[in-house]
């Protein structure tokens, strides 16, 4: 090429470039990231899932209302664990290695969530959990968070709870598996050690509808009550059969009663239950967030639901705090949650501060009344005990 002629197409070029700029940061391509939900869409708790995605999608479309993805592709995936171990190693390692997400919200149960911790831990995957109280679950590893209290929280409060009641003896039914035995041992500690009484000690399997046997076996005790951290319908079925059997003591239970499979299973018999579940809160942010779902949904939002809602905006919250430079991946949304703090959400203020598991939280005291889920009222209680 003539070099005369080399030298102008240089210079032509030069001044394309310069007249043609890179859009603005404002005109740029989005980014994109796919969040994996992991959560129980069919089976015995099947609604915890439905709670997680009616409060997945309504987290969505207010993220998009407010702006909060101008420049965030936002795609959500979701895998039915149906609260299974198996199941949920299966759905994470397909999150994980088909969908390739850099996160999965989920699971609500503690059992799934320490199934998966390894497998997060080695492929470097974050885990953020809506619902797992075992006290494992803090244990679990670097990519494994949840925005729940643990179960020592739980069980130590209704430890003090029965014996300011004035219960004395206690017989426990729980099923085993790591989240049950957890509660039980973490209760059974506490409430001895201030003076009460295990008098009788039965455990069941996840997937038992027949609990005579224990209940027989309990009834022979005579406690004044019944711890029972069982799975919800499970939990309703043993209490319908106590009463059946002529069983009538108080039966305490644990945060996963709330769901309506315990009124669903136990019908009447369930009425006067006492039990812990997550903190509830009631400022500003969640009396839109329930404004909102009951306009959607046509009902009030379950307690399980709040924690679902800002696990996901935690979620994007972690994903758009990566500088630009960086890609969205398990490692930088993990460096993200770590620096978390006074995030103000739906179920309160979450904070992570370079711990794994939020800060800050307790659980509340709820009875059942007629069927429906109140905050413990000792007045009230005087005409539904059992």
């Amino acid at each position: 090429m003539n070099k005369r002629i080399w030298v102008v197409l240089v210079a032509a070029l030069a001044l394309l470039s310069v007249g043609c700029p890179s859009k603005p940061a404002s005109e740029q391509q989005a980014q994109s990231v796919t969040v994996g939900i992991m959560t129980p869409l069919t089976g015995e708790v099947a609604s915890w899932g439905d709670m997680q995605r009616k409060a997945t999608e309504l987290a969505l479309a207010d993220l998009k209302a407010k702006g909060a993805l101008e420049k965030l592709d936002v795609r959500v995936i979701y895998e039915d664990d149906k609260a299974s171990p198996k199941d949920g190693v299966n759905a994470f390692r397909k999150l994980a290695d088909v969908d390739r997400v850099p996160i999965v919200v989920g699971s609500p149960a503690s059992t799934v969530t320490l199934a998966v911790a390894p497998i997060a831990n080695e492929k470097k995957v974050v885990l953020l959990s809506s619902g797992s109280t075992a006290t494992d679950v803090g244990k679990a590893g670097p990519y494994v968070f949840r925005i729940m209290p643990s179960d020592e929280v739980q069980a130590s409060i209704m430890a003090d709870w029965a014996l300011e009641l004035g219960y004395k003896k206690i017989a426990v039914i729980f099923v085993e598996n790591a989240w049950g035995r957890g509660l039980v041992e973490q209760f059974k500690a506490d409430y001895t050690k201030k003076g009460g009484s295990i008098v009788a000690d039965e455990s069941s399997k996840p997937d038992t509808t027949d609990y005579r046997a224990q209940l027989t076996k309990t009834k022979e005790a005579s406690p004044d009550a019944i711890y029972a951290p069982l799975y919800t319908r499970g939990a309703g079925l043993m209490i319908r059969q106590a009463r059946e059997l002529g069983l009538r003591c108080q039966v305490l239970g644990a945060d996963v009663y709330e769901t309506p499979e315990l009124v669903e299973a136990g019908g009447k018999a369930v009425d006067g239950v006492l039990y812990t579940t997550y903190g509830q809160y009631s400022g500003q942010e969640f009396q839109f967030f329930a404004n909102r779902y009951k306009a959607k949904y046509g009902r009030d939002p379950e307690i399980y639901a709040r924690y679902c809602y800002d696990a996901f905006c935690i979620a994007i919250a972690a994903v758009t705090s990566i500088p630009q430079a960086k890609p969205i991946d398990g490692p930088n949304v993990r460096e993200a949650l770590l620096t978390l703090k006074d995030f103000h959400g739906v179920s309160g203020v979450t904070t992570f501060d370079g711990r794994n598991s939020a800060t800050g939280r307790t659980f509340d005291k709820m009875m059942v009344t007629n069927g429906h889920h109140v905050p413990f009222d000792p007045k009230a209680r005087k005409d539904i005990l059992p």
